[in-house]
């Protein structure tokens, strides 16, 4: 690589296209050397054609580690479309060193799998030397993304990224929507926050994208009336060949909720302005840095502090962010000191390219279960001097984004041959016994045509529900509770629909539901 590339006295490009758009531009067209309007490409497209990125994997200079180096051309969103390949495959990030001044980013990442060991599997090393290769990448390629699902076979869906105002049996009357109207749900994920939901839903119509566009229209308008709930709710349909993302999607989703949110306190606080809210006690249930307050027919219950921690995943750590002004470039110094956990990177990097910051150089260690992070950045749009206002909500962004990978709740999980409607009759079901679903993911294994359900259920009345409550829902539809993991993911027979299981985690308090449901001492999140 040409070393006058990384001066820092080096232009930056003024462009703004993303990483995803780079990349559907240049599928569309890599020979030409000018843009569908006729104007001449920017640096960053033609250096990549000329000198396309150099991913390099060493599995021999570091004990324990898969060291990666990644050295190309950047453009917004590269950071987070390498960063969210490791995650999709599944891969822990242990330390990072990141470096993108002049346009160019040589960046080396220390990875494993979430074993702890390296990261030897051929079809996952093959598919990080090819990630960031747009033209290798044709419709027909195969998605290394370490599972059997459908998105290895390119299937083709159309895609509901809904969000809102949450509220009671609000995925079971999705679902039911849906399913009311010929959709298959292929795979889903929903999360929760505070009082806001997100939802991704893949569906299909016999094996294919919705193609009535009357029909989607109706849809879209009738999603619309159930998320808006006078809170401006998002509906987006979209049609997407291959690899979905919901955890990028609902990143985005969820940062446009806690946006609106952020306003709304801000013109709360007239006079104390940002002050203020940097002010705010830990122990709100509703500041923006504080402890969060239960989402759905949950919100409006007056809950102590107690019953707001108490069912909180054991990898739950309240972050410490600092955001401070460094003399050096103008940059912004953002450090984040928590817990270590999977996806943690993902999280922080994504919010960052969400709110329009580029990162120039940044960071990133785990060691001893704790992860410290350090990032300079600069706003992309508009002026990088320091702003007290801007600063205030980058940090309020950063730390949501983090805690909102904890669900409270019964962690669920339920496995059945692939049948028409599963989903829509599950979440109905448990909305019957008076149960809220607090996060979902749902997936379809396309090698023996099985489904995988996860559900973080909680009572509605915001406590710990009934470890039996749950198993007799799930049985009332022709559920069979196992206890193995083999046998729960060996395909649905006999006289009943499906398999479940409760999946045990290790609470920070004792659970107060069912005495007949321990706690794991190993628990997962």
């Amino acid at each position: 690589m040409n070393s006058l590339l990384l001066k820092p006295s080096f232009a930056r490009s003024a462009s703004l296209q993303t990483f995803s758009e780079y990349k559907q531009a240049e599928a569309c067209n890599l020979q030409s050397s000018v843009s569908h309007s006729g104007e001449l490409l920017e640096y960053e497209t033609l250096e990549l054609r000329v000198h396309p990125p150099n991913i390099n994997i060493d599995n021999g200079c570091d004990d324990a580690c898969t060291v990666i180096t990644v050295d190309s051309a950047n453009r917004p969103g590269t950071l987070v479309e390498v960063v969210q390949h490791f995650t999709e495959l599944g891969l822990d990030v242990k330390r990072a060193r990141i470096s993108s001044d002049g346009g160019w980013f040589v960046d080396v990442f220390e990875v494993t799998e979430s074993s702890g060991e390296k990261v030897r599997n051929t079809r996952k090393l093959d598919s990080i030397k090819e990630m960031l290769n747009v033209s290798l990448r044709g419709a027909d390629d195969m998605a290394a993304n370490g599972d059997e699902t459908d998105d290895a076979h390119r299937v083709e869906t159309t895609v509901f990224e809904l969000a809102g105002q949450d509220k009671a049996g609000l995925l079971a009357d999705v679902t039911q929507l849906l399913t009311h109207n010929g959709c298959n749900v292929r795979s889903a994920a929903v999360w929760t926050y505070k009082t806001r939901v997100a939802f991704v839903l893949s569906v299909t119509e016999k094996g294919q994208p919705i193609q009535d566009g009357i029909k989607l229209q109706r849809l879209r308008q009738l999603l619309f009336d159930m998320m808006d709930n006078q809170c401006n709710g998002i509906v987006n349909i979209k049609r997407v060949r291959g690899e979905v993302h919901h955890d990028r999607r609902l990143h985005v989703l969820m940062l446009k909720e806690e946006e609106k949110a952020w306003v709304q306190e801000m013109q709360a606080t007239p006079r104390g302005g940002i002050d203020s809210l940097q002010a705010s006690p830990a122990d709100s249930a509703t500041s923006l840095h504080g402890e969060y307050a239960p989402v759905g027919p949950v919100a409006s219950t007056a809950l102590n502090r107690e019953s707001i921690t108490r069912y909180r995943s054991p990898k739950h750590s309240k972050p410490d962010v600092h955001i401070t002004p460094c003399g050096h470039n103008g940059y912004w110094l953002v450090t984040i000191k928590c817990k270590d956990r999977n996806k943690l990177l993902f999280d922080t990097v994504c919010t960052l390219a969400d709110l329009d910051y580029d990162v120039y150089h940044a960071t990133i260690d785990s060691q001893t279960g704790m992860a410290s992070q350090e990032y300079y950045i600069k706003p992309r749009l508009g002026p990088s001097a320091w702003c007290e206002q801007r600063t205030a909500k980058l940090a309020a962004m950063l730390e949501s984004s983090i805690q909102r990978r904890f669900p409270k709740g019964l962690k669920v999980h339920v496995h059945s041959v692939d049948r028409f409607g599963c989903l829509a009759a599950l979440t109905r079901v448990l909305k019957a016994a008076n149960l809220s679903i607090m996060r979902a993911k749902v997936k379809t294994y396309a090698v023996n045509n099985s489904s995988g359900h996860t559900f973080y259920v909680m009572d509605a009345s915001g406590d710990a529900p009934d470890r039996a409550m749950v198993e007799a829902a799930c049985s009332q539809i022709g559920g069979k509770l196992v206890e193995s993991i083999e046998e729960e993911r060996s395909a649905s027979s006999g006289n009943h629909k499906f398999s479940f299981s409760f999946l045990n985690r290790q609470w920070t308090q004792t659970w107060n539901g069912n005495p007949s449901s321990p706690c794991s001492s190993n628990g997962s999140s």
